[in-house]
């Protein structure tokens, strides 16, 4: 970011600034949509001033707009940039907004934000990169998706397996994994088909909550000696934390189960997650919980040898 911009917590005095901000930056777009009330606009300004969610942005010294941005489970939300008209024009917001996106970046998180459909701020967030992923009558959803951290290759192996990343081409061998763990998966009492929950999990539709597909990476674990199908995994990466690699399924055959493999893969990620973060941590618990530095691989408690 420029060197002549800078960032400060808002405080309660900056009140007034703020009202009249937003008055002056955005009351031309919210009278053209639903018509300016100027007792209302400020009683609802009032109402929901919150400093602690507010950046006052300087330039040269001088405060001159605001910033506002939410980090969720699942991303960063650009709630609020607003700029005096006189200081537009001069890269400001272009790099704030480069700068929150190149953070998102890093962390592999979209950045998410709402804007009225009659304001320009639409054409100068379309030149950001971001893309209209939905619409209301008055508002867009616009978004720049983030990519997950590649921590895992689409093949890597252990001692005695070797994991490919996996897609359609092998439901069979998932719906077989499955039908083989009825029980444990309690197929049986929810009436879903083996080869049902397969595509399912092949199509990137069994996720956390609040999950979406291409954060999640699927494999086929088979023998390194037989090539015989051995198991699956199922790795989501931002569960629960942005930060986190989330083991949501790890299942093997019975004829498989009590010979370490869960275990042995479970380390495999450990070690692999140690080389990506030299300072990690390992910390052990009913859920073999593992923490490093920039992320934590977390594995339900008991799955590990599924």
């Amino acid at each position: 970011m420029k060197a002549d911009i800078t960032l400060r917590h808002a405080n309660e005095k900056d009140a007034d600034f703020l009202w009249g901000l937003h008055s002056l930056v955005l009351k031309p777009y919210i009278a053209q949509t639903w018509g300016w009330d100027e007792d209302f606009q400020y009683r609802y300004f009032k109402e929901h001033f919150n400093p602690a969610r507010n950046q006052i942005i300087r330039y040269m010294g001088s405060d001159v707009g605001v910033l506002s941005v939410e980090e969720t489970a699942h991303g960063y939300v650009l709630s609020n940039i607003e700029i005096l008209p006189q200081y537009q024009g001069l890269g400001i917001g272009t790099a704030l907004i480069r700068d929150l996106l190149e953070k998102a970046s890093a962390r592999g998180l979209p950045v998410s934000l709402r804007v009225l459909k009659i304001n320009p701020a639409c054409q100068f967030y379309l030149r950001l990169g971001f893309s209209v992923i939905s619409e209301t009558e008055t508002h867009y959803w616009m978004r720049v998706e983030g990519q997950p951290r590649q921590f895992l290759p689409q093949r890597w192996e252990t001692e005695h397996c070797f994991l490919d990343a996996a897609d359609e081409r092998q439901l069979e061998a998932f719906a077989l994994i499955f039908d083989e763990n009825r029980e444990i998966l309690g197929l049986k009492d929810n009436g879903v088909s083996a080869q049902n929950h397969a595509l399912q999990t092949l199509r990137h539709r069994v996720l956390p909550p609040g999950g979406v597909g291409w954060r999640q990476q699927v494999y086929l674990v088979r023998d390194l000696e037989s090539r015989d199908t051995v198991g699956m995994l199922a790795v989501y990466f931002g569960y629960p934390t942005p930060e986190t690699m989330f083991i949501g399924s790890l299942y093997l055959r019975p004829m498989f189960q009590g010979h370490g493999i869960g275990h042995e893969i479970v380390r495999e990620l450990e070690q692999r997650a140690r080389q990506d973060s030299p300072e990690a941590r390992l910390e052990r618990s009913a859920d073999m919980r593992y923490r490093g530095q920039g992320f934590e691989l977390t594995v339900p408690g008991a799955a590990a040898d599924r």
